[in-house]
């Protein structure tokens, strides 16, 4: 599972959270109870190399809304993002780590393991599940 940076990814692009492209996100308000989704999501076959997890100080750096803190290019796909429907998401995300809340991110790569994932999310928090695909964001019911 990608929790963060480690000593062998510690370059600043590595850590930067760029489109969640087919990816399902979702927040929860305790470290509690985003550990019981990863490991839920682990017992039904979803792989440590598929979930991001991270919660408060961690998460905004890695969101980095601003892009400032991982360079020029991450500044401006934050000024493009800030334009469209994605500031929403952003300004909403930003918001729940600043406050210490948790994030999990699953990638997805077909319809039914993306149904099952939202399910298991869903399980652990009362927050949105969306899913982010090619130029599109879908809340998973």
């Amino acid at each position: 599972m990608a929790t963060g940076t480690s000593p062998e990814h510690d370059s600043a692009h590595y850590d930067f959270l760029t489109y969640p492209l087919h990816k399902l996100v979702s927040v929860f308000d305790s470290e509690e109870k985003m550990n019981a989704a990863v490991d839920e999501l682990k017992a039904n076959g979803y792989s440590d190399d598929v979930i991001e997890a991270f919660c408060g100080i961690e998460g905004e750096h890695r969101l980095d809304p601003t892009g400032e803190e991982h360079g020029f290019w991450a500044g401006l796909l934050r000024n493009v993002q800030h334009v469209g429907p994605d500031r929403t998401y952003l300004d909403r995300y930003e918001r729940h780590l600043r406050d210490g809340h948790c994030m999990v991110m699953v990638s997805v790569t077909s319809q039914v393991r993306k149904e099952r994932a939202a399910r298991i999310l869903h399980h652990h928090t009362n927050e949105r599940v969306t899913y982010f695909g090619l130029l599109s964001a879908n809340e998973m019911k």
